[in-house]
């Protein structure tokens, strides 16, 4: 399944295209192309491995394609003290001053393409039940599909809050009405009993071994989300008992931090032992599945290896750069992480490709790593105890020891709690620059408002020459729903303040 792109998603592309039909639009997408009218058509494994992955396709729509949605940056990045937008982009420079509004269309592509994401999985495990086909490999689609629909509530139930609750596959427009928004409390619920559902599917490999099947959803990737929401939840027993189960079970064989930081985002390196979860981009392919971020985050057709446009959608803040440095010399991450262009102008080098043409190159969007997992496990026992703080440091110190620090560079077990709190936030800001979890890392840990608020103050940061600095609040760690939706389906609220 090389990046879900063999001649099977070709096929794919061309039965969903044939057999979808227009409706009128509503909230859940039924102009969908998964929503295939005909019962006919998912009777044996070829047609449902075509469903699987189109599922799987549809989280390149979620998190950044050419011709579709932007992706989750501006929600994750340019939201926070890591980024900015010099270019507007069809409203990704509102996420920059927070000037965003219910017909931002970056917010709007954003819910229809989860809801697409999520549709793709409902027919799957609508459809497959009654399939004649090797039970196991049943089993096995059945929580992949979970975990992708999972996932795509995760990124909705933090970019939103409460969201419609749809787990069945929707076929008529009269069936998609009654859907108003569920509480964030029942869509984790629900994402928990998907996780945990395909943690205990036995036919769930940790890993795969045919190069085929890499970019397939493994039992460590189940994990390690599942992790993910605990934390998110501040469920910190529960999380410090997944990551320890983790680490335990796969650490240092199923995988590890690659020696050298550079190499985790080579195109020529993907799904390396350090990868966890990543969706998956193949450049030069018709109809494109290539990715568009080597473009979207270059500064120039240069800095984007020579090909296409550097659109300016992404690039690094000031404040990140100086974050960086001052690290000093020795820490690798800096110059693995960005190039500087101009004196007041830095781009990622993370998603550094030749594209075949314009938004149209390999890098794959990572989504979970084991940096990541090494970070979350020090922060879940941090926040479980103040007594296990010299239990957690060393995770820490794994990462820092890897970007090349030593001796007083590292951590101390002797710190405070709150210092070790601050110390995670800023190495998890360091580590994982620009790959889309600074926003949501703020938000979880109650720092949004505070950080954000200072950044804005420390740089004068304002919308217009006019216009006073900017300043968050509360109602902004939440974005609006899109009003074409309240529109559409009245049954809908809007979150308040917009």
């Amino acid at each position: 399944m090389k990046k879900y792109h063999s001649k099977y998603y070709l096929i794919a592309v061309g039965i969903v295209g044939l057999l979808t039909i227009s409706c009128k639009k509503s909230f859940i997408d039924l102009t969908d192309p998964t929503r295939i009218v005909t019962d006919q058509y998912y009777k044996d494994s070829a047609s449902m491995s075509t469903a699987v992955i189109a599922a799987y396709s549809s989280l390149q729509d979620v998190h950044g394609k050419s011709g579709g949605n932007r992706g989750i940056f501006p929600f994750a990045e340019v939201t926070s003290d890591n980024s900015l937008s010099i270019v507007d982009g069809s409203g990704i420079g509102d996420f920059e001053f927070f000037s965003f509004t219910s017909a931002n269309p970056v917010i709007q592509s954003m819910w229809t393409y989860s809801f697409r994401c999520i549709a793709r999985c409902n027919v799957v495990l609508a459809r497959i039940d009654p399939v004649p086909m090797v039970a196991t490999v049943k089993s096995r689609w059945q929580s992949e599909v979970k975990f992708i629909r999972a996932l795509a509530y995760f990124n909705m139930v933090r970019i939103w809050g409460d969201v419609p609750l749809v787990t069945k596959e929707i076929q008529t427009v009269a069936e998609a009405y009654p859907y108003g928004r569920s509480p964030k409390a029942a869509i984790y619920a629900q994402i928990e009993k998907d996780l945990t559902e395909a943690e205990a599917d036995v036919n769930l490999p940790a890993k795969y071994a045919s190069a085929n099947d890499l970019g397939r959803v493994t039992k460590t990737a189940v994990k390690a989300l599942l992790a993910k929401i605990y934390l998110t939840q501040k469920k910190y027993d529960l999380a410090v008992t997944k990551l320890n189960e983790f680490i335990t079970t796969y650490d240092g064989n199923t995988h590890s931090l690659l020696a050298n930081y550079a190499d985790i985002f080579l195109t020529t390196n993907e799904v390396n032992a350090e990868i966890i979860f990543a969706v998956r981009y193949s450049k030069g392919n018709v109809p494109n599945t290539g990715s568009p971020f080597t473009n979207y985050f270059a500064a120039s057709t240069s800095n984007a290896g020579g090909v296409g446009t550097g659109y300016l959608f992404n690039t690094l803040r000031k404040d990140l750069v100086d974050t960086l440095t001052a690290q000093g010399t020795a820490d690798k991450r800096i110059t693995a992480s960005y190039t500087q262009v101009t004196t007041t102008t830095w781009a990622t080098k993370k998603f550094a490709d030749v594209p075949a043409a314009d938004l149209d190159a390999d890098n794959d969007w990572i989504v979970l790593r084991y940096a990541d997992v090494l970070l979350m496990y020090a922060e879940a026992l941090n926040e479980q105890s103040a007594a296990n703080v010299a239990t957690a440091v060393p995770f820490v110190n794994r990462v820092r020891t890897r970007a090349g620090l030593t001796g007083t560079a590292l951590l101390a077990t002797t710190i405070t709690q709150d210092q070790l709190r601050y110390a995670i936030e800023k190495e998890r800001r360091i580590e994982l620059n620009m790959e889309g979890h600074r926003w949501f890392d703020l938000v979880r840990t109650d720092r949004a408002i505070a950080v954000m608020n200072n950044h804005f103050t420390k740089y004068a940061i304002k919308l217009n020459a006019s216009s006073p600095v900017v300043q968050i609040q509360p109602f902004q760690l939440l974005f609006p729903v899109p009003i074409s939706e309240i529109n559409t389906n009245p049954i809908l609220t809007q979150n308040p303040g917009y």
